[in-house]
């Protein structure tokens, strides 16, 4: 009786060793964690964000959205909500949540579009 009182009090104590070397070892890659370089870490955080909304946005389209816009109104004018619905029809697809935006950059800058009264042609 005494024998087994003994056995299961070393068994007992080494499965308490065992798990306080884990516990000591878990500690010790939590405070190296805590006190390692942040902006190393950050820069790692950073660049898979990055490269997930880049890969996210990155679409493939059949023609840019400056030949879209010219193929849209060659045969007459039209407003900007007229051009981009045209733009979405040929099949142009927008990563912006403001693809508006991205048709003023088009139509307004350099001097490939005339504007007339709020309508849209190309410049010739």
């Amino acid at each position: 009786m005494k024998n087994d009182s003994i056995r299961q009090f070393i068994s007992l104590r080494t499965a308490l060793v065992q798990e306080k070397s884990a516990l000591v070892a878990r500690l010790r890659e939590i405070e190296e964690a805590l006190a390692g370089n942040v902006s190393t870490v950050a820069r790692g955080i950073g660049r898979n964000r990055v490269a997930r909304r880049a890969a996210a946005h990155r679409l493939k389209n059949p023609m840019s959205l400056k030949a879209a816009v010219v193929k849209v109104t060659p045969a007459k004018p039209a407003t900007k909500d007229q051009i981009l619905a045209g733009v979405r029809k040929l099949g142009y697809r927008s990563a912006t949540s403001d693809p508006m935006n991205s048709l003023n950059v088009v139509l307004y800058s350099g001097k490939a579009f005339k504007n007339a009264a709020g309508k849209f042609s190309p410049a010739k």
